[in-house]
């Protein structure tokens, strides 16, 4: 039988919404074991837990079947990325170094609910060696020595500039400040001998890539805190897997496991994994 163009276009019309329907039901679909492949969940986080969370999303893969894609960048970096979504691939999954750059997401409408996670608190890691003989505070204020900040956009060069200024210590160390980006880049730079200390997280200065490297913890930097949250996003187009792999990440038989294992100092009274 010989359709009219008329019969055609309509024909071809409806075809195209099935399969664009299906295809929106695909991308939206929440991922249970045995339920079919499900496109990744986008994560956008610190390089602060880089190791942790490749850690625990690989234990979820194997648990649930769901993959989870990583994406790392400073907190004020990653942030931009939540304010500034991808319309084709939105993010699902928001873990700055701070939770104040989930406070600031929230408030401008892009976070659904958010999970405690752990804390950090600065430190300085000293180069390979220390051959500056490096021990209080005032040894970095010496002519030749050159110490790692991160940059404003992380979350530990942000909030330590912010409390040396405060205390009237920056303007003496300023001189010998090298701005690098990230805090793992920090942490590189002491090891490579590039600067002879560091202002770092205490977790990332006590993981393996920086074993045998002293760790100074000093009065100056108290009060210089992370608190790390896990965030959903609004954004997301599959909410409640989001939600499931945040509640995975804060569990303290799960995720929590991995942050402790790795030194981070983790939420207390967190309720084990339960999944849904």
């Amino acid at each position: 039988m010989r359709l009219g163009p008329s019969t055609a276009v309509a024909l071809g019309s409806a075809a195209a919404l099935v399969i664009l329907g299906a295809a929106l039901a695909w991308r939206e679909r929440d991922h249970r074991p045995g339920a079919g492949a499900a496109p990744p969940l986008i994560v956008y986080a610190a390089p602060t837990v880089r190791l942790a969370l490749e850690r625990a999303a690989a234990d979820y893969e194997r648990e649930t079947g769901q993959s989870v894609e990583l994406r790392f960048g400073a907190s004020e970096d990653v942030l931009t990325r939540v304010r500034l979504p991808t319309p084709s691939e939105p993010a699902d999954l928001f873990v700055p170094a701070d939770d104040s750059y989930v406070r600031q997401a929230r408030e401008q409408g892009f976070v659904a609910e958010s999970f405690p996670v752990a804390r950090v608190r600065a430190v300085l890691l000293l180069a390979s060696g220390n051959t500056k003989k490096i021990e209080t505070w005032a040894d970095l204020l010496g002519a030749d020595v050159r110490v790692a900040v991160p940059n404003p956009g992380a979350a530990v060069g942000m909030l330590a500039r912010t409390h040396l200024k405060a205390s009237g210590r920056w303007a003496a160390l300023e001189p010998r400040v090298v701005d690098t980006g990230t805090v793992t880049e920090a942490a590189n730079a002491a090891k490579a001998g590039g600067v002879d200390a560091a202002v770092v997280w205490d977790a990332v200065a006590h993981s393996p890539g920086y074993r045998g490297q002293a760790v100074l913890t000093v009065p100056e930097l108290d009060g210089v805190e992370g608190r790390i949250e896990v965030a959903t996003l609004l954004q997301s187009l599959r909410p409640a897997a989001a939600r499931r792999f945040a509640r995975y990440l804060s569990a303290a038989d799960r995720g929590l496991a991995h942050f402790r294992e790795l030194q981070f100092t983790v939420a207390e009274g967190a309720p084990p994994w339960a999944a849904e």
